[in-house]
């Protein structure tokens, strides 16, 4: 039934074009009738003006008709080259994601693109001094790949290690840019930075990575309610839904997705209200509420239950 549309669209522009041709063709009945003249012509040549004018106002107002009638066709008529270029853009993604998927089939993938390398962070405050910041950050850097290359350059991952420090000319460059970038954000919190891998990293690959960023600042309040689910008295909650659902809060608000792998519910107040539901009657609503401020930092979200009556 897709096609109806168009058929419509088909028919509507016909009767439009018909209705414009018919009284067309009577003025220039008329015309030719009482051989009127316009701006002093003779009557045949102003016959042959209302039959040129007529075609023109048949191609506009089938024009204006169309547009009018269908959103793809004003697309078509005002949007064409941006869409042309969408279409390039996505037809080069899907070629190098293609690609990619070549590579992934003949070789084992050990890092996904932007999985944390190390499993610790740094945090800059603003207010301290750039040469401060870069020292920091440099000895951040090497400890990441004293961890990094102790971790990934064996076992199942066997990643070719990284040899520069922060103290080579190329890697102190990229961290005093990584901080310039930092300072054109002109945020007034303090900023995490996370190692990841920079790219998707095979077996025998070189280890490389790069700092996410993020503003540390508090994205909830303790006790700030982050999702809920309603259930009916007598059946089961499902608390995994439930921290799910914070969780997927929490990541869109900001928090480092690695902080939120393992979050923390109180299972004391998930087996209360699992007890108190079995022999409840009605509607009800349970919610997972943040038991501290959490921060990028907050390395494990840690989760409150609440049990109320569904109104």
């Amino acid at each position: 039934m897709a096609i109806l549309p168009g058929i419509f669209l088909v028919l509507f522009i016909t009767i439009v074009a018909g209705v414009v041709a018919y009284v067309g063709d009577r003025v220039g009945h008329q015309v030719g009738r009482r051989r009127l003249t316009l701006f002093g012509l003779r009557p045949k040549y102003t016959s042959t003006i209302v039959a040129v004018g007529t075609g023109m106002l048949i191609a506009l107002s089938v024009t204006v008709a169309a547009l009018i009638a269908s959103e793809f066709v004003r697309t078509a008529f005002f949007r064409l080259g941006e869409i042309n270029a969408r279409i390039h853009s996505l037809q080069v993604q899907a070629a190098a994601q293609e690609q990619e998927l070549k590579t992934t089939r003949n070789r084992r993938l050990v890092l996904s693109k932007f999985a944390p390398i190390y499993v610790n962070f740094v945090v800059l405050n603003r207010d301290q001094a750039l040469p401060d910041q870069l020292k920091i950050l440099s000895e951040f850097y090497d400890e990441t790949v004293r961890s990094a290359n102790a971790r990934f350059t064996k076992g199942p991952y066997a990643l070719t290690p990284i040899t520069k420090t922060s103290s080579e000319p190329g890697v102190h460059d990229l961290l005093k840019k990584q901080l310039a970038d930092i300072a054109d954000l002109e945020l007034l919190t303090p900023v995490l930075l996370l190692p990841v891998a920079d790219q998707n990293l095979f077996r025998g690959d070189h280890l490389s990575f790069s700092f996410e960023q993020y503003a540390d600042k508090r994205l909830a309040h303790a006790g700030e309610i982050l999702a809920s689910i309603d259930v009916r008295g007598g059946s089961e909650a499902n608390f995994g839904d439930l921290i799910a659902a914070a969780r997927q809060v929490m990541a869109t608000r900001g928090v480092p997705a690695v902080f939120l792998e393992v979050p923390f519910g109180n299972g004391a107040q998930a087996s209360a209200i699992t007890q108190q539901l079995a022999h409840a009657r009605g509607k009800y609503r349970i919610v997972a509420k943040a038991v501290d401020d959490v921060f990028p930092h907050t390395t494990t979200l840690r989760l409150d239950f609440g049990f109320s009556s569904a109104k």
